[in-house]
């Protein structure tokens, strides 16, 4: 199934991340769809959250994702709030021109 835009998973995993809803703003700012799944505390139901969900790329927050994650996944990229600028230029095929600046409704 080909989608118009990217859709993207957010996870804060282990801990709640307050960063996580201005990163979640940003990307819709850029046309990402995102799914946001909130606080899961294994890498167990972030698998089964992306495969309920489907996503381009599935975003961690709050801790390191956690060992074995991305090869679990396959071909679905798993990046952090560090290198979210370049999945969403892998994802998007171009330059994000928000994901480095804050969404008027994150500050």
């Amino acid at each position: 199934m080909r989608r118009d835009r990217p859709r993207v998973l957010l996870v804060e995993f282990t801990r709640p991340d307050p960063a996580a809803v201005a990163l979640a703003r940003r990307l819709r700012d850029d046309g990402v769809e995102v799914v946001h799944a909130g606080p899961l505390d294994t890498a167990e139901q972030i698998l089964r959250t992306a495969e309920q969900e489907d996503p381009d790329a599935v975003g961690v927050l709050g801790a390191e994702p956690p060992e074995g994650l991305e090869d679990k996944l396959g071909p679905v990229p798993v990046f952090t709030a560090d290198t979210a600028a370049e999945t969403l230029e892998q994802l998007s095929g171009g330059r994000s021109h928000t994901a480095e600046a804050p969404s008027d409704r994150a500050r």
